[in-house]
């Protein structure tokens, strides 16, 4: 019997590609160097295609820049500049909302993602859904030493939402860290795709759009 729901935030809940574009526009429009918006949009959709849904090292992106159309990013560390201020242009998928509060009436809630704790909350409360989760109920793992998909997060989860991994979900978008984490650690997996036209995954639940779970559970 399932008793908790546990969800990835990034490219589940908030819509990454709608706030990382608008991100890296905001650092072209002021680090870009034109006033040309054809190349400005240029620069701001291949860097969004260097990013990689955000698996790629951000000075991959920074020397892409610099490469492709001479742009030195005049930063010392370019990915803590990035985590300091994306959080300011989260939104959530439209869905996000009703589907979390669909799902409250029927199950303990909680967030299992990757990256530096004050950062990763911020997002959320910036999406307008953190009410859907108790503090204690959100797990960074930027808080350990230890993030998906080692299995300790997901056993972390469960012991705060008191449930046993059999009896907790996970939603997320990254096979490798939300889908195989999620598997090795126990718990029922749904991987989340976006229309992606990703294939395989084996028998795992797969979804388009998050209030597709409202199906299931």
């Amino acid at each position: 019997m399932i008793k908790a729901i546990f969800f990835d935030f990034d490219d589940t809940l908030g819509d990454r590609v709608t706030y990382a574009t608008d991100c890296y526009r905001k650092i072209l429009e002021e680090y870009g160097g034109t006033d040309d918006p054809v190349r400005l949009e240029m620069m701001v959709q291949d860097c969004v295609l260097w990013d990689e849904f955000g698996t790629t090292p951000k000075t991959y992106v920074q020397q892409m820049l610099a490469r492709q159309y001479q742009v030195i990013l005049p930063f010392e560390n370019f990915t803590d500049y990035w985590i300091d201020h994306q959080w300011k242009h989260v939104v959530p998928f439209e869905d996000s909302e009703e589907t979390l509060r669909v799902l409250s009436t029927r199950y303990q809630l909680g967030i299992i993602s990757n990256g530096r704790s004050d950062a990763q909350r911020l997002k959320l409360e910036t999406s307008g859904l953190a009410g859907f989760f108790p503090a204690e109920h959100i797990i960074v793992s930027g808080d350990y030493d230890f993030a998906k998909p080692d299995p300790r997060i997901f056993w972390e989860a469960c012991k705060r939402l008191n449930v046993r991994p059999e009896e907790a979900v996970h939603v997320g978008d990254i096979y490798s860290k939300d889908i195989a984490g999620a598997l090795n650690a126990g718990l029922k997996p749904v991987w989340i795709t976006r229309q992606s036209r990703r294939r395989g995954g084996g028998d795992v639940l797969k979804i388009e759009n998050i209030r597709e779970l409202l199906l299931y559970f």
